[in-house]
C-alpha cells in the first residue's frame, strides 16, 4: 500500500524511511510498507503521488516473449526506451531469441534498431547473435551490411598532422633558449638543412609530441626507446622539458632518463 500524507497537517505521522519529492508547486511525502516493490520513477500531478513500476513491465516484456508475442514486447521495449528508461542486454538477447522463434524477419530489424537506439555500441554478443539470427531467417544482405559496418576501420583523424606541427612548435621554442642542433649525429650524406630536419622528427621527439597532444598540462610523459638516446635528442628533450613545463621519463636500452626543468637525472653520463 502506498499513501501520500501533507507536510503540514501531519508531520508526526511520517515513518522514519520516508522518502521526500519535490516539484514546483507541491512537497509530498510519499512511504510504502516493507512488502512494496521496489520504486524506479515518481512524479507529482495534483497532490498525488504516481508510481511507475519499471521492474515490473520489464517482467512484462519477459512474460510476452514467452508467450511468443513478439510484436507486443518491441512495442513495450520501444516506448521505454522513448521514456529514457535503460535497457539491459538480456532483454535484447530475450527479443531477439523471441524473434527467431517467431522467424519474423520484420521483427529481427525492428530489435536491430532499437538496439541500436539505446545502445550506441553494440556488443560482440549482439552482434554475434544478430548476424547469426540474419543468416538464419534469410536476412542475408543484413547480415553483410551489419558485417561491413563492424569491420568498418575508423577514419584515421589530424593526430598525425597535429604531431608533426607540435615538433615543429617545439624546436621553434628551444631554439629560442639556446637550443642549436648537433648535426654530427646524422650520419647520411646530406646538406645541413636536411640533417636539421632528420633530427627533428627522431622518434622519441615524435612521441613527445604526440603526447603533449593528448594528455591534460602537467602530466608526466613516458617514452621508451629500444636504441640508444642520441645526444642532440638528449639536449633537446631537456630543454623541451623546460619549455613545456613537465617531467618527461625516457627508458632507452641502456637505462632510465629523467628530464625536469631542463636538467636529466644521468648527468649527461650514459
Amino acid at each position: 500500500m502506498i499513501s501520500t500524507i501533507s507536510s503540514t497537517k501531519f508531520p508526526q505521522l511520517l515513518p522514519p524511511t520516508h522518502q521526500i519529492y519535490k516539484s514546483k508547486r507541491f512537497q509530498f511525502y510519499c512511504y510504502a510498507s516493507i512488502s512494496t516493490a521496489p520504486l524506479s520513477a515518481v512524479s507529482t500531478t495534483n497532490s498525488t503521488c504516481v508510481i511507475s513500476n519499471f521492474e515490473n513491465q520489464i517482467h512484462e516484456i519477459e512474460r510476452l516473449c514467452e508467450q511468443s508475442n513478439t510484436e507486443a514486447a518491441i512495442l513495450l521495449t520501444e516506448q521505454l526506451i522513448k521514456d529514457g528508461f535503460p535497457i539491459q542486454l538480456q532483454i535484447f538477447l530475450l527479443l531477439l531469441q523471441c524473434c527467431a522463434g517467431s522467424r519474423s524477419l520484420a521483427s529481427v530489424r525492428k530489435t536491430h534498431y532499437l538496439i541500436t537506439r539505446s545502445q550506441p555500441k553494440t556488443s560482440t554478443l549482439v552482434f554475434s547473435y544478430l548476424a547469426s539470427i540474419y543468416c538464419k531467417l534469410g536476412g542475408l544482405t543484413d547480415a553483410r551490411q551489419l558485417l561491413d559496418k563492424k569491420l568498418q576501420k575508423p577514419k584515421p583523424g589530424n593526430k598525425r598532422k597535429e604531431t608533426y606541427e607540435k615538433v615543429r612548435e617545439l624546436h621553434k621554442e628551444i631554439r629560442e633558449i639556446g637550443y642549436v642542433p648537433d648535426t654530427r649525429y646524422v650520419l647520411q650524406d646530406i646538406d645541413e638543412e636536411a640533417k636539421e630536419q632528420s633530427l627533428m622528427y627522431h622518434s622519441e621527439r615524435l612521441a613527445i609530441a604526440f603526447g603533449l597532444i593528448s594528455t591534460p598540462p602537467g602530466t608526466t610523459l613516458r617514452i621508451m626507446k629500444n636504441l640508444r638516446i642520441c645526444g642532440d635528442c638528449h639536449n633537446a628533450v631537456k630543454l623541451m622539458s623546460k619549455v613545456v613545463e613537465r617531467e618527461i621519463i625516457m627508458r632507452d636500452n641502456k637505462r632510465f632518463h629523467h628530464f625536469r626543468d631542463g636538467v636529466c637525472s644521468c648527468g649527461d653520463f650514459w
